[in-house]
This record gives C-alpha cells, structure tokens and sequence, in this order.
C-alpha cells in the first residue's frame, strides 16, 4: 500500500514550465521612424533657411565698406550696387535650394509615415 501512495503522489505533482519571451526589434519600425525622424529635420531646416533666403532677398545685406579706407581706396556706387545685386542674387539662389530640398524630403516623409501607419 504504501508504493501505490507513492506513486499517485508522484503522479499528483505537476511540473511548471517557465517560459521566456524574447521581444525581437522591428527592424522595418524602426527604420521607418528613422528616416521619418530624419526627413521631417531636413524639411524643418530646410524651411527656417526658406524664410531667411526669402528676408535676404526682400532686404538684402547691404555692401560692405571700410569705415577706415582712406578715400580714394574707398569703392564706387556703382561697385557697392553691384555688391548688394550679388547678394541679391544670392539669396534667390538659397530660396531655390531650400525649395527643392523641401520638395525632395517631404515626399520621402509623407511616404515613409503612410508605411508605419500600414504596419
């Protein structure tokens, strides 16, 4: 009698297994908020440079002179016009930059958002 207790008791104990969950990274998450993150900076950047290209060429910097040239080392009207044209011309140039910079990283945003939202 005593080696059939034994053995219902043997039977009786149950063996809990414990298992692990390993939480994998998401390479395809992460890497669509990465170039997300990445995208929306540049157009950000690219923006506040839009407004300063824009200011320079509404008020563009005015040419420089040398408070302390002698006179007749000191340029003409028609240089310092010149120098304020150029920088004129300049800053139409950074507006044209920015613009495509912006034209170029805000597809690639919006595209790589609608994939994350898909997922």
């Amino acid at each position: 009698m005593a080696t059939a207790k034994k053995a219902v008791a043997k039977k009786s104990v149950k063996t809990t297994v414990i298992e692990t969950h390993h939480d994998r990274v998401d390479w395809r998450s992460l890497y669509l908020y990465a170039v997300c993150l990445i995208t929306l900076l540049v157009v950000l950047f690219s923006t506040v440079s839009l407004i300063n290209a824009i200011m320079n060429a509404v008020f563009p910097d005015p040419a420089y002179i040398d408070l302390y040239s002698k006179p007749e080392t000191q340029p003409s009207a028609a240089l310092l016009d010149q120098q304020e044209r150029n920088n004129q011309i300049q800053a139409v140039k950074r507006i044209f930059t920015s613009f495509i910079t912006i034209a170029v990283a805000a597809p690639l945003y919006l595209y790589h958002w609608r994939q994350t939202k898909k997922a």
